[in-house]
């Protein structure tokens, strides 16, 4: 981690991206997360206003019965404990490889909330 602090702090935005397995996020993106409360306690303000975006997929049909909501919970009460500013999260079901750019409104969701990441207003149709 110690080469990819410098760029975290000097990064505006930051996406975070993970599969959710066994009703949470990976054991990587887990992992990163703790990494970053070192960040946290050794640079008070290395989050402060920092821009966050989440996407997460699952197998299940309901983000609730998949855990998705657990892992998303921890993403609001980590940006929240840091001072982060978690901008949106986008989620969906997909069970093969590349099966999640098929559907559309969630393909429209995260273009949003990419646009809402860097600061531009989505188009309207």
């Amino acid at each position: 981690m110690q080469p990819i602090y410098g760029k975290l702090v000097e990064a505006d935005a930051w996406v975070i991206a993970s599969p959710v397995y066994w009703f949470s996020m990976s054991a990587q993106t887990k992992l990163f997360l703790d990494r970053c409360f070192a960040l946290a306690a050794y640079k008070k303000d290395a989050f402060s206003g920092k821009r966050i975006a989440v996407a997460m997929s699952f197998g299940d049909e309901d983000a609730f019965i998949s855990g998705c909501v657990n892992a998303l919970r921890t993403f609001q009460d980590s940006a929240r404990y840091v001072g982060a500013n978690l901008v949106g999260m986008v989620y969906g079901s997909a069970d093969k490889p590349g099966e999640i750019k098929s559907n559309t409104a969630l393909m429209q969701q995260a273009e949003a909330l990419g646009k809402k990441l860097v600061g531009r207003a989505s188009r309207t149709a």
